[in-house]
C-alpha cells in the first residue's frame, strides 16, 4: 500500500475509534458517576474540514489518543437512602473476584446476606470489609455520614472504602457499566478531599449536544477519507489497466 493511502487507512482506524468513543459517551449519558471518554488528534479535525483537500489529509498521520475525562459531574438530588454521590476527587471500591474495581456510580443496593453492593452485585468494600445492614434495619434508618460512615438506627456497622490516585486518566480504564480497574502497577491511596452525599447522585459528566457535534464532524471527516481513497484506488485500477494494454 502507497504511503499517503497508509495515512488515509491509518486515519479511517483512528476516526472509528474515536466514533466509538462518542457512540460510548452518548450511550452513557444518563449513566449515573460515569465519565466520558475524551479524544485527542495529532492532525485536528477542524483543519482537515478547512482544506477540504486531500493535501491535509496527507500532512500527517491521524492518531487517536484516547484519556478518561474525570470531572466532576452535577449532583442530583434523589432522596434514595442507598444513593451516594461522591464530591470530589474519589472512588468508591467493588470487591470482585478478579480483584478491586473503582466507581463513582453511588446507587447501592443491600443483598440477601444484608451486605452492601452495588447494582451488579458486586460487594462496597468497606474499611474494615464488607459493610453488612442488619435484617431488622430499615432504609430509613440507614445514614450515611460525609466522610463515609454508614449507620443502622444508632449503630455504626462500617465505613465506605474511598480512594483515590494520583492520576487516574493515565492509572484507571473503564470496562463498563461506570467502573474503572487499574492498567497499571499504580496504588490507590486513601481519598481525603471527598465527600459522600447520602440521598444524592452524581450524574454523568457527558454533555449530548456536544458529543452529538462531535458525531457530525467525525462523519464528514470520515466521508472525505473514503472519497480519497476510493479516488486513489480507482486511479490506480485505471493505471494499471493502462499499463497492461501497452504491454
Amino acid at each position: 500500500m502507497s504511503e499517503p493511502s497508509g495515512q488515509i487507512s491509518s486515519g479511517i482506524n483512528a476516526l472509528m475509534e474515536k466514533y466509538m468513543a462518542v457512540s460510548n459517551n452518548i450511550a452513557n449519558a444518563s449513566t449515573s458517576g460515569f465519565k466520558r471518554t475524551v479524544s485527542s488528534f495529532s492532525s485536528t479535525l477542524d483543519s482537515i474540514l478547512a482544506n477540504q483537500g486531500k493535501e491535509s489529509l496527507f500532512a500527517s498521520e491521524i492518531q487517536s489518543l484516547q484519556t478518561i475525562d474525570f470531572s466532576q459531574g452535577q449532583i442530583l438530588r434523589t432522596d434514595r437512602p442507598l444513593d451516594v454521590a461522591l464530591e470530589g476527587k474519589g472512588f468508591l471500591v467493588l470487591e470482585t473476584p478478579t480483584g478491586p474495581l473503582y466507581t463513582r456510580n453511588g446507587s447501592l443496593e443491600i443483598n440477601r446476606l444484608g451486605q452492601l453492593v452495588d447494582t451488579n452485585g458486586n460487594l462496597v468494600a468497606g474499611q474494615n470489609g464488607p459493610i453488612i445492614i442488619p435484617q431488622d434495619a430499615s432504609g430509613s434508618t440507614i445514614k450515611i455520614s460525609l466522610d463515609g460512615v454508614v449507620q443502622a438506627g444508632d449503630v455504626s456497622v462500617g465505613t465506605l472504602k474511598l480512594v483515590n490516585f494520583k492520576n487516574s486518566s493515565e492509572d484507571l480504564e473503564p470496562i463498563g457499566l461506570g467502573a474503572y480497574r487499574v492498567k497499571t502497577d499504580a496504588d490507590p491511596e486513601a481519598a481525603t478531599r471527598v465527600k459522600v452525599r447520602q440521598g444524592y447522585q452524581e450524574a454523568s459528566n457527558v454533555k449530548v449536544m456536544d458529543e452529538m457535534i462531535n458525531m457530525m464532524t467525525l462523519s464528514r471527516v470520515y466521508e472525505m477519507h473514503i472519497n480519497i481513497l476510493k479516488r486513489q484506488r480507482e486511479n490506480g485500477s485505471a493505471a494499471m489497466s493502462v499499463a497492461n494494454s501497452q504491454g
